[in-house]
């Protein structure tokens, strides 16, 4: 227990450093923007406690939110996130596991394509509240898309990223 919390402060303060002071610097194409630091909400194990997520959730955006001066935007997108995080772990679960109580979502147990299928709707949730609140406006929608699709690209990518590097840690 005590090594969980641990673990998540030190992956909270990890993921606001990466992405404050590196990932926000990077725009390809004009467009695509990684953010990465809503992995830290698709870590949470299955039978975690509800209103911790929430909470984890809230700060991680407020916080992310008075780097990038963006009031609100971040911290509703993350407490959205952490409140569908569950639903869609669940969705996702190999049949073999839907009753193990401690599952805590990887391409170990989830296997490549549960995997890779949670974080996209993850990444696709968020990234799409978040821009929808940062454009607030559907008149061009073409360019929301655009923003939406690019920046959860480069997020799954950092996403998968960290899973690879995560696997090797634990095999060494």
């Amino acid at each position: 227990m005590i090594n969980d919390i641990i673990n998540k402060i030190l992956w909270f303060i990890g993921l606001i450093l990466l992405q404050v002071l590196l990932l926000d610097k990077i725009i390809l194409a004009g467009v695509a923007t990684p953010m990465a630091y809503i992995y830290l909400l698709m870590l949470w194990n299955r039978n975690g406690i509800r209103w911790i997520l929430l909470l984890t959730g809230f700060v991680l955006g407020i916080v992310i939110d008075s780097f990038e001066n963006m009031p609100g935007v971040n911290a509703s997108a993350c407490v959205m996130l952490a409140m569908l995080q569950p639903f869609f772990l669940n969705l996702f679960i190999p049949r073999e596991q839907q009753y193990e109580p401690s599952l805590v979502p990887s391409l170990k147990t989830l296997g490549w394509v549960g995997y890779l299928k949670y974080a996209l709707f993850c990444v696709l949730t968020h990234h799409l509240m978040v821009l929808a609140l940062e454009y607030f406006s559907l008149a061009d929608v073409t360019g929301l898309v655009t923003r939406v699709v690019g920046c959860s690209a480069l997020t799954l990518l950092i996403v998968m990223m960290f899973e690879m590097v995560k696997i090797h840690w634990e095999k060494s």
